[in-house]
């Protein structure tokens, strides 16, 4: 009487080398995924922020201190990105303008604030923060934002500038 033949399994190995291939290929994935949503929300919260800047900027007087009202509509800007354009923030720029070319008095006419990696500059008057198409006899607000962000996955890595612009026309 005989033992039963032993089968060896010579597959195991081959099967663990499978097994983690496919594992970093879907981590790869997962971690791509996951920053990917992070930059998109980012990206949101951008689109937000210069929304609503625009909107209390249209609704806000001017009145006799068009410097502070730069200043008032960018602060809002930068809480309502809610961390996103904070000081600290790699790439982080904030441009608001009150636009009205055709203005002559001095807080009736184009004039622009920037903000970039915390350090906000001197008010600049008659330039405007981008091209909205807008004829020159509308007053308007603009706001526009950038900020850098990274996408990685785990064999790379891509660096991505988001921006969002806003205007409204000047309700005030």
């Amino acid at each position: 009487m005989g033992f039963p033949a032993r089968t060896v399994e010579v597959d195991s190995g081959a099967a663990l080398v499978e097994s983690a291939l496919i594992l970093m290929l879907l981590s790869a994935l997962l971690v791509g995924t996951v920053t990917s949503a992070l930059a998109y929300g980012r990206s949101t919260s951008l689109q937000t922020a210069v929304r609503e800047a625009s909107r209390f900027g249209a609704t806000l007087p001017v009145e006799a201190d068009l410097d502070g009202w730069l200043a008032d509509v960018l602060a809002v800007a930068r809480a309502a990105a809610v961390g996103d354009l904070d000081a600290g923030v790699e790439g982080q720029r904030i441009c608001v303008a009150y636009v009205y070319p055709d203005g002559t008095e001095a807080n009736d006419r184009t004039k622009r604030l920037t903000e970039s990696l915390g350090v906000t500059g001197t008010p600049e008057t008659g330039l405007d923060c981008y091209a909205d198409g807008r004829p020159d006899n509308e007053r308007r607000v603009q706001v526009a934002v950038e900020r850098q962000s990274t996408i990685q996955a785990v064999f790379f890595s891509v660096d991505v500038t988001l921006d969002a612009p806003a205007a409204a026309r000047y309700e005030r």
